[in-house]
């Protein structure tokens, strides 16, 4: 008889993917650089060798520095306009990259691809935000009277950012906060999440190849030991660091001594249901709060502390958890963070406490102490308090966002929940939304990515209650410094 065999699988298909330096495409050479994903698909990308670095140190002379905030907004809307159109060949790239390299849901692609739309398309939001924290929307473009003195706000000039894997969305924000402050902007991507950098650069190449803000963008990978990348955080003016602890000890250890530091977590959220609240609705802000980007980001809800029945308000969770599940289907939750979720699920129970588990994720009703890690995959943790005060010994520098049902009770608790640490307070089913004028883990980035530069008022300008010429070497000379205000 013949010998049978059994069929090989063929190995699956490696995808390159390119690096964008200040407008040019770099496809990966030979073997290239392999970066596997949890979800299993591997592509190649370039090598990040010393001459990638150069290139990435030394940007094009006409940059988005040289342009108005007017013509920086313009052009993004234009890019915007692109993201738009469901038909755009980028947006529909990007949905299948983020379906194939994380399994988003169609649902949940996009989201994401929206978010990035609206975004690019805010020009008078952008314009907003640059009024709002640094004083006027016109301060990067000219001088700005501000009693004694004009002030202009100057880019720092070159920008890098280190990208989580977590928040696709996380790059959008990152990128566009450079190019208002006119910053060139090295995005390096994280070994989880190279679609959002590269469909960016490439969708300003799509608009204008030759545009100055499309040459002030790059996206690149490196792994946390390559010195090449190293040398590219050390040439940073300003360094924006998303992530873990150690994503930014390395941005305060590799950056230059003059360069400005602007780090965004690690950080957890929670949310505080009073037990006046409407109970359904509170419920679906939480499963909103929760669902999002299945708790990976620092603005996830993963404990919920309620004076009200725990139980009650646990049925009402899972009720919307379950609609959430229809509407943004759990397919993103990788083997290792069900397999971390069902264990930390479990030993709770093993202790005494409740569970309601399903294909929607979990809801624990547990005592705060017992409670030891906090699991993403739509894991929500519900604590009974008697009184909400209780909520105060669990808030900390740690904490980012804590939501409010009904909203009534930020009046009443923000100010000791401030003091000790949380730096932003919404109303629950709104953590995923940053208002216009709000802070990110309690900073101003803009003031962070500019430099306020003054033109103060010469000696024959008395200055408001003065009433004698401001002349130093006089005041010295006469002693008559006391007469300078009436």
């Amino acid at each position: 008889m013949p010998v049978q065999t059994v069929a090989q699988k063929k190995p699956p298909k490696i995808k390159n993917i390119p690096f964008a330096i200040w407008g040019e495409r770099l496809n990966p050479e030979g073997e290239g650089h392999l970066l596997t994903f949890p979800h299993g698909p591997t592509v190649r990308i370039p090598e990040f060798t010393a001459e990638v670095a150069e290139r990435l140190c030394n940007p094009p002379e006409r940059t988005v520095a040289d342009l108005s905030l007017q013509e920086i907004v313009s052009f993004l809307n234009r890019v915007g306009q692109l993201w738009k159109n469901e038909e755009y060949a980028r947006r529909r790239l990007y949905i299948g990259e983020l379906k194939r390299l994380h399994h988003y849901s169609q649902e949940m692609a996009e989201a994401e691809a929206d978010l990035i739309s609206v975004s690019l398309r805010s020009h008078s939001q952008l314009h907003d935000m640059v009024a709002v924290e640094l004083g006027h929307r016109a301060i990067l473009d000219r001088w700005i009277p501000r009693e004694d003195a004009d002030v202009r706000a100057y880019p720092r000039g070159r920008s890098v950012h280190i990208l989580p894997g977590n928040v696709p969305y996380s790059t959008t924000v990152s990128l566009l906060r450079a190019l208002i402050t006119k910053n060139t902007a090295v995005l390096k991507y994280a070994a989880g999440e190279p679609a959002t950098a590269l469909a960016l650069a490439q969708s300003f190449n799509d608009v204008d190849s030759a545009h100055p803000v499309t040459r002030s963008v790059s996206a690149v990978f490196w792994e946390r030991d390559n010195p090449h990348g190293h040398l590219v955080m050390g040439n940073a003016d300003v360094l924006c660091a998303w992530g873990g602890a150690d994503a930014i000890r390395a941005a305060y250890r590799h950056c230059s001594p003059e360069a400005v530091v602007v780090p965004y977590g690690p950080r957890r959220s929670l949310t505080v249901v009073g037990k006046e609240a409407d109970m359904a609705r509170a419920a679906r802000g939480v499963a909103h709060d929760a669902s999002m980007y299945e708790q990976r980001a620092c603005f996830s809800t993963h404990q919920v502390f309620t004076d009200a029945d725990p139980e009650q308000f646990a049925d009402a969770l899972q009720a919307e958890l379950e609609r959430y599940e229809e509407m943004l289907p759990r397919d993103a939750v990788t083997m290792d963070e069900a397999a971390q979720a069902s264990l930390e699920v479990e030993a709770h129970r093993f202790l005494g406490a409740t569970a309601r588990i399903g294909t929607w994720g979990s809801i624990v009703v547990t005592d705060p102490t017992d409670t030891v890690s906090l699991p993403a995959g739509r894991v929500v943790f519900v604590h009974r308090v008697r009184d909400l005060s209780e909520v105060y010994p669990w808030v900390d520098g740690a904490v980012q966002t804590i939501g409010f049902a009904p909203w009534s009770l930020s009046d009443e608790h923000r100010d000791e929940l401030a003091r000790r640490g949380a730096c932003r307070f919404v109303e629950a089913g709104l953590s995923p939304f940053f208002r216009l004028g709000g802070t990110h883990d309690g900073l101003q980035p803009l003031v962070m990515m500019t430099r306020m530069v003054s033109v103060e008022a010469p000696r024959g300008n008395f200055g408001k209650g003065m009433v004698v010429p401001v002349d130093q070497s006089e005041f010295l000379e006469h002693k008559n410094l006391r007469d300078l205000l009436v």
